[in-house]
């Protein structure tokens, strides 16, 4: 009984912060702000990335075992098209939750767009249910300036609009601003950094409100792989532990 209480609490949490989970470290560590990722892992919450590769993720919300999320992320390009797609796992034995996900979109210079399609699965004693949403999103990565608009779940209850805007302030060092609309819920901001330590290494961090949350990751690369801790706090519950490991080629 413990378990599925605990577990209920931080399936509950969740919208607390954000109505759509962020399960990969990246998106921890940057508070779902995609325009500054470099990660494949992040299709799960943008088609418009112009990366390629491979990522797995383990995100532990809220220190709590229960709760517990995996994730298997792919992206290929052929010519400007990029095929994506991916897979989630969370929960336990009385609840669990399966995200299923293909995406298509292209990639011009600077300029990507895309969509995809979820199909999500949830089990509980008392039955199943699934449920459809898609992800449509614009991006231009400039090397100055950049700018992305992303409609998240369409569909669903849990639809979010987000637009996001990125400058360069000094080499190796970006800032990231986002605005999230909610018709389910209060409208979001949130602010993300990434800084470029070293050539192998990258410093993200990020907040947000409603509630105030931060987060903050190291991610190392080395010859196209890469490997990311993120850590995320909460106002009231304990702290949220990702970690990203993949290959991009």
């Amino acid at each position: 009984m413990r378990r599925v209480i605990l577990g209920c609490l931080c399936l509950l949490a969740l919208p607390l912060g954000a109505l759509i989970p962020q399960n990969t470290a990246s998106a921890n560590a940057l508070a779902g702000v995609t325009l500054l990722s470099e990660s494949v892992a992040d299709f799960q919450l943008s088609p418009a990335l112009p990366f390629t590769g491979i990522a797995v993720s383990g995100h532990l919300p809220f220190s709590a075992a229960e709760a517990s999320t995996f994730s298997l992320s792919a992206a290929h390009k052929l010519k400007f098209l990029v095929l994506n797609a991916g897979a989630t796992h969370s929960g336990d034995a009385d609840y669990s939750a399966q995200d299923f996900r293909l995406g298509l979109g292209f990639n011009l210079g600077e300029l990507s767009a895309g969509y995809s399609q979820h199909l999500l699965l949830e089990s509980a004693p008392t039955g199943t249910h699934q449920s459809w949403g898609g992800d449509a999103a614009l991006a231009y990565r400039g090397h100055s300036y950049g700018y992305e608009a992303r409609l998240l779940r369409i569909g669903r209850e849990d639809t979010e609009l987000h637009l996001s805007v990125s400058t360069t302030i000094v080499s190796g060092i970006q800032a990231a601003s986002s605005y999230i609309y909610t018709p389910a819920g209060p409208d979001g901001y949130r602010f993300a950094t990434s800084i470029e330590v070293t050539e192998n290494l990258l410093l993200q961090s990020s907040w947000q409100n409603s509630p105030n949350r931060f987060g903050a990751g190291l991610r190392f690369k080395l010859q196209g792989w890469d490997l990311m801790y993120a850590v995320r706090t909460h106002p009231d519950l304990r702290l949220s532990h990702s970690l990203d490991l993949g290959y991009s080629w």
